[in-house]
């Protein structure tokens, strides 16, 4: 049952994710808690005992270094997983890695969206058609969709197909497409599936998806009770919860301090929040430090990078506002990109005391610092971004 290969291509890029895929890809976009969209893609290969996985990445990130501090999954041998970015659409380097894997079959997806695929049973139901390559469209709430499938071919087939496009010079801005669209259009069998699959395409599909993973019992049990999934975020021991810290129907993830209140929120690991500080219906992605006395509501606070000893400052400081519990609005720079009030602070901001920050706002990442005159207010549904001179 080993004896296939998963590939896994990233979408499209786009801007409307805004500061969260701005200097990472999507696979490293922190998702559920603890975990990044690349611990999806790693979890579905291993849990079908794939032979090999070679995931193509768009963005020259730290991928490849995250995947390599994978380690064995209890005593099982854990599958050797090739990283490729910079050679990401040259169709040559695609082939010499489909002879290098030399498995008897391939599966394809487009692997930088959450995701939990049983792909046993994809390959069951394809050898069952007995033909050179299937198309499989996922279902999403139950209905199949064209937009999200996974390919599975034998090796033959998939072989030609390549071939063919060197030999007729074919390239494209995203080459597995391309070859999907080759054999679409060359009338091979097509069925569907039953998956979970969770497209991100601005902010607010951000936030509801970190919500429903942690809240919707049978996805959550999948990820954190049978123990399938695993994460390189750095872990340093358990939550600790101060004297005056206060949890009420929220995720806390390992390696944080809580001395402030948590309410309806997902926090991510090492984060620290300070005493009499309130965090409501927000998402704190990882290593984030938050000073005393300041609320925090309907935000995400993009993932905190800078980690060096020296480096131990508030971030985030003390008697901030951050957000608010007002509804239906739409941040006027990037309507597609953030609505439905949710405030986004960009990666490594530093937020100086007392700043109030409305719904609907967007600091991008590495900003923040402007704050630290004697205006400290962004109003609703507006930008603190670097704006770049013309002719730079």
């Amino acid at each position: 049952m080993n004896d296939f290969t998963i590939i896994s291509y990233p979408g499209t890029r786009s801007d409307l994710l805004l500061s969260l895929t701005e200097s990472r890809s999507r696979y490293m976009l922190p998702i559920g808690g603890r975990f990044r969209v690349v611990d999806f893609t790693i979890r579905n290969s291993f849990s079908c005992g794939a032979r090999t996985t070679i995931i193509y990445n768009n963005r020259d990130d730290d991928l490849d270094a995250y995947v390599e501090r994978y380690g064995p999954f209890g005593d099982m041998k854990f599958p050797p997983i090739k990283v490729i970015t910079r050679e990401y659409s040259d169709i040559k380097v695609c082939y010499n890695l489909i002879l290098e894997s030399n498995t008897e079959y391939y599966a394809i997806y487009n692997g930088d969206n959450p995701s939990i695929i049983d792909f046993p049973g994809i390959i069951k139901k394809y050898k069952a058609r007995r033909t050179g390559a299937v198309l499989f469209r996922l279902n999403l709430d139950g209905k199949p969709t064209m937009a999200y499938t996974v390919l599975v071919s034998d090796q033959k087939t998939l072989l030609n197909v390549v071939r063919g496009a060197i030999r007729e010079k074919r390239s494209a801005p995203n080459l597995f497409e391309m070859i999907i669209n080759i054999l679409v259009n060359t009338g091979i069998s097509r069925s569907s599936f039953d998956a979970y699959y969770w497209p991100i395409k601005n902010v607010p599909e951000y936030y509801a998806l970190n919500r429903e993973i942690i809240w919707n019992p049978e996805v959550f049990g999948l990820l954190y009770r049978d123990e399938i999934i695993k994460s390189q975020i750095a872990a340093g021991g358990v939550a600790h919860i101060g004297r005056h810290g206060r949890i009420v129907n929220s995720f806390v993830s390992d390696f944080c301090k809580i001395n402030g209140t948590v309410e309806h929120s997902i926090i991510y690991p090492g984060v620290e929040i300070g005493d009499h500080s309130v965090v409501k219906d927000s998402i704190i992605l990882p290593y984030n430090r938050i000073g005393p006395g300041t609320r925090i509501t309907r935000t995400i606070i993009d993932e905190r990078t800078d980690l060096a000893p020296e480096s131990a400052y508030l971030n985030i400081g003390g008697s901030c506002r951050i957000g608010s519990g007002e509804e239906y609005i739409k941040n006027a720079d990037y309507p597609q990109s953030l609505f439905s009030s949710i405030t986004l602070i960009g990666k490594d901001c530093r937020i100086a005391d007392g700043a109030q920050i409305g719904s609907g706002c967007y600091v991008a990442s590495g900003m923040g610092g402007e704050f630290q005159g004697s205006k400290k207010y962004l109003y609703d549904g507006t930008s603190l971004v670097r704006i770049v001179p013309e002719g730079a």
